[in-house]
């Protein structure tokens, strides 16, 4: 069915290298956000739901997503969702408003979840008897780990030569690059995992539209302020409505979309809340990522720069962590690791937030965020899919990705958005009380930049407006500064929690189980 020998390293690694574009279809573009909201000129609400709308439609495609790949022969699979994927893409260059630029990139989300299971199945058929799966999960997240920075650091850097396009078109090379070894390593086309097609259909509906209230909160809590506004109330009421909805429809469903008996599984429970927690711990990047560009002034390239030292965690975490799931180590000792690198992450961070640091300040702090991704994400996919039945496997699957991705990622984020806002309102009220006249230092600071603006040539009444007005914006970047310090002081305390919790109740002194397969693991 494949070219090469049967076991072949040539033939793993061009199997594994298929499977890459289709994990970044959606993140060349991350540091073009500014130049597309410029391209198109959208409202801030606008842009916000184009931000989040590709990515709930790829995760909420997701289940139909794998039960499709099923039924489609391997080699057509792979060949037509590279070339929907480079027709899609290329649609989104000729976009011309936003909701066509959003539609364009919805449907390439889409397709590239076909992509991934079309370009995995080989690797789960052909190579997973002989592997320990926790050899296969840790080479999985370091392709989708890894590739996602490299991606983002390529897409970043396109886009310095011309504008946002360069990345969407470094995107089409890859797509062509999947049909080019498609041809090559695919050459019977058979479906071996087809089975009788069938799907809840009812509950995958009910699911979408979950995930469109969960949409609606992330786009526009914050603007809305989140539950002063009836309209948030209303849509999280309608949110606990469409939990019920699901339960009674799961009554009289013989095979529902998410069946509840995975939770009589308790490592699917805890597995759940840990990839909750490691979400949770993991989405203070955007804070980083902010702090680069609206306080220190790195350009789009110098932010992927500086990110690339992730890869340094993560080359050296996961074969790490692999080596010591294959060895079965206990997974108490790969959490506790884990925790302890995201803890030193944020407690380094909190002591560099200040407007004279320099990108290399960052590669420490990025290094140790490395190091624990590479840790805690493979040992929860495992955790979480211990002795879980392949009946169950998609129930699991979507239970994991709701905790982590939907829950703590997306909606997570939007809150965090929130708590940095009100922090850093209270912290510039804090810090604009202070300039009067009694405040020394705020009153020779006012007169140095009075200064300033009369040797420029300004009268006296403008030299004072803009001398005032400097003072606010530094009291302003005062402000969100404490507001960062006090996020990821909180956030290292959060980490080290779990380390103490391990150790004192003793909790998984044990190896790793037995793990199923299917579907993906990711």
């Amino acid at each position: 069915m494949f070219a090469g020998k049967k076991g072949s390293v040539f033939t793993l690694a061009g199997l594994y290298i298929l499977t890459i574009p289709f994990f970044n279809g959606l993140n060349v573009t991350t540091y073009d956000n500014s130049q597309i909201l410029g391209h198109f000129g959208p409202s801030t609400t606008a842009f916000s739901y184009a931000v989040y709308i590709p990515i709930f439609a790829m995760l909420a495609f997701l289940p139909l997503g794998l039960k499709l790949g099923k039924q489609i022969k391997v080699r057509t699979m792979i060949l037509s969702v590279s070339f929907l994927s480079l027709l899609f893409n290329t649609a989104s260059l000729f976009a011309p408003t936003i909701v066509w630029f959003v539609l364009c990139r919805s449907l390439l989300a889409i397709v590239s979840i076909i992509g991934i299971f079309a370009s995995m199945v080989p690797i789960l058929l052909k190579y997973n008897p002989a592997f320990n799966m926790a050899l296969m999960y840790g080479i999985f997240q370091f392709i989708q780990k890894g590739s996602q920075h490299l991606y983002q650091y390529l897409g970043a850097h396109f886009v310095s030569f011309h504008n946002w396009t360069f990345g969407v078109y470094f995107l089409n090379v890859n797509f062509l690059i999947c049909i080019i070894l498609a041809w090559y390593f695919y050459k019977a086309d058979v479906a071996p995992m087809k089975t009788q097609f069938q799907f809840d259909w009812r509950g995958w509906i009910i699911m979408v539209l979950f995930f469109a209230i969960i949409l609606f909160l992330c786009a526009e809590g914050q603007s809305r302020n989140w539950f002063s506004d009836p309209k948030i109330t209303l849509a999280s009421a309608f949110l606990f409505i469409t939990v019920g909805v699901y339960l009674l429809h799961v009554r009289f469903t013989a095979e529902p979309l998410i069946n509840p008996n995975v939770y009589k599984f308790k490592n699917v429970i805890a597995g759940a809340v840990l990839m909750f927690y490691i979400g949770v711990i993991n989405g203070t990047g955007s804070v980083i990522t902010g702090y680069m560009t609206n306080i220190l002034g790195f350009d789009p390239v110098l932010g992927a720069v500086t990110h690339l030292s992730l890869l340094i965690g993560l080359c050296i975490s996961i074969p790490l962590s692999t080596y010591l799931l294959y060895k079965r180590i206990y997974l108490a000792t790969i959490w506790v690791i884990g925790f302890a690198c995201y803890g030193l992450y944020h407690i380094v961070l909190f002591f560099r937030f200040y407007p004279e640091i320099d990108a290399s300040d960052f590669f420490l702090p990025l290094i140790f965020k490395g190091l624990g991704m590479g840790f805690l994400f493979p040992v929860s996919l495992l955790y979480i899919s211990e002795g879980v039945p392949k009946d169950l496997s998609t129930s699991r699957m979507m239970t994991g990705i709701i905790a982590q991705a939907i829950f703590a990622s997306l909606l997570g984020g939007a809150i965090l958005g929130t708590f940095i806002s009100n922090l850093n309102v209270q912290h510039k009220t804090g810090l604009s009380q202070q300039l009067s006249s009694v405040n020394q230092l705020a009153e020779n600071q006012l007169e140095n930049y009075k200064r300033n603006f009369l040797f420029m040539g300004l009268s006296d009444a403008e030299a004072q407006k803009k001398a005032e007005k400097s003072l606010s914006n530094q009291t302003s970047q005062s402000a969100i500064l404490l507001a960062y310090k006090d996020i990821y002081l909180v956030m290292s305390a959060i980490c080290f929690l779990p380390i103490f919790i391990i150790l004192l109740f003793k909790l998984w002194r044990r190896p790793i189980g037995r793990v199923e397969v299917e579907p993906i693991p990711i």
